[in-house]
């Protein structure tokens, strides 16, 4: 291992304090002030009856629209978050209560040390342009691959938002091409939603909501403007219709779909269809009569998870739902072939479900016979 200079000991305590923000931004989704603010011991771990980390929260403070002073929040973290936290706390003398405080060796902690002063976000810009010029010259030296691409011979001009927004665009995407990928957004989502004290307090939930729903609109225009498409069938059938019509009028000019970001999310805000694409349905939501949600908390969007299709008024269906409805049909009559070893409930339940799945592809059929 190659021995490091004194002299450069303050770059690298550096490039690893801002190599720490990297991971703490993307995998949280705080804002840059809220990491900024971020103070020795923020991180607690929960643990099961033998003692294993199954939880990591993360306590600070959240600044959407709470002014100066922010109000206090948590969120649920994963491990490399939280080993990020304890390497900034190991980085950071014993009386330096912030995480982001300049670091021992820099001329600015020198120069102008106050307690309480943290790094700005000007400054955390220039250091992560220059750890990725440092990870650049590294990989040139050692002939790796994996270097940050240039446009044109120039880095990337990075700024603390992207990090946030990439993580919501990824999230709202999961990715399919690598089961490894979808897993693991999945589960970041998973975590991230189920942290903030149960508020949205960050913010970061709306910001993942606004890019499903511009992921939808993008699809949706692109349904609307496709006359070749099969039509959707189901209870919902003929009203996703209507609904997708009246969207492609708003999206579609001269057999163009809207391609400009801005302009399609205004639209979206404005002429929302409110159906939602899904694996087994899709829900053209009409809060009155959603089955997935309680009448006390209709909402204004449908939980798929709780879907319950076939027997809600808001399902259509697309030639995609039939074939991934008739492949679970195909799942159910397997298991009830190897029905020896069912219990007579078990077997029961399913028999059940296959007779009414079966007769709802039946009356549902996307080419009925002649």
């Amino acid at each position: 291992m190659e021995q490091i200079s004194y002299y450069d000991v303050g770059q690298f305590e550096r490039l690893l304090q801002v190599s720490c923000w990297i991971v703490i931004a993307y995998l949280s989704g705080l804002r840059d002030s809220e990491i900024k603010h971020l103070r020795r011991g923020c991180v607690s771990a929960q643990r099961d009856a033998d003692g294993r980390i199954y939880r990591y929260r993360l306590h600070g403070l959240a600044f959407k629209g709470e002014g100066v002073h922010g109000a206090a929040a948590t969120w649920i973290v994963t491990a490399p978050v939280a080993r990020a936290v304890a390497v900034l706390e190991r980085c950071q003398p014993a009386d330096e209560p912030y995480l982001f405080a300049h670091p021992l060796k820099s001329a600015n902690h020198q120069r102008h040390h106050v307690a309480g002063r943290v790094r700005t976000s000007a400054t955390t810009i220039r250091d992560i342009t220059a750890l990725a010029g440092w990870i650049n010259a590294y990989c040139a030296a050692h002939s790796r691959v994996d270097a940050i691409p240039e446009d044109k011979g120039r880095l990337p001009h990075l700024t603390p938002r992207q990090f946030r927004r990439t993580l919501a665009w990824f999230i709202a995407r999961r990715p399919g091409g690598t089961i490894a990928g979808a897993l693991q957004y999945r589960h970041q989502r998973i975590q991230m939603f189920e942290g903030y004290a149960g508020t949205s307090d960050s913010g970061f939930r709306d910001e993942v909501e606004a890019e499903e729903a511009f992921t939808r609109g993008q699809f949706l225009a692109e349904l609307g403007a496709d006359d070749d498409r099969l039509t959707l069938t189901g209870p919902a059938g003929p009203e996703a219709e209507a609904r997708l019509a009246e969207l492609a009028r708003h999206t579609v000019f001269d057999g163009q779909v809207v391609t400009d970001e801005a302009r399609l999310r205004r639209i979206l805000a404005r002429h929302d269809p409110h159906v939602y694409p899904g694996t087994f349905v899709t829900c053209v939501y009409n809060p009155d009569r959603a089955l997935c949600r309680a009448p006390a908390d209709p909402g204004h969007q449908p939980v798929l998870a709780d879907c319950q299709p076939l027997v809600c008024r808001n399902t259509a269906l697309s030639p995609a739902n039939h074939h991934a409805l008739a492949g679970h049909l195909t799942q159910i009559e397997d298991a009830l072939d190897d029905g020896d070893r069912l219990a007579p409930y078990v077997r029961h339940r399913l028999q059940e479900q296959h007779r009414a799945m079966a007769a709802f592809l039946a009356r549902h059929d996307p080419e009925p016979a002649e």
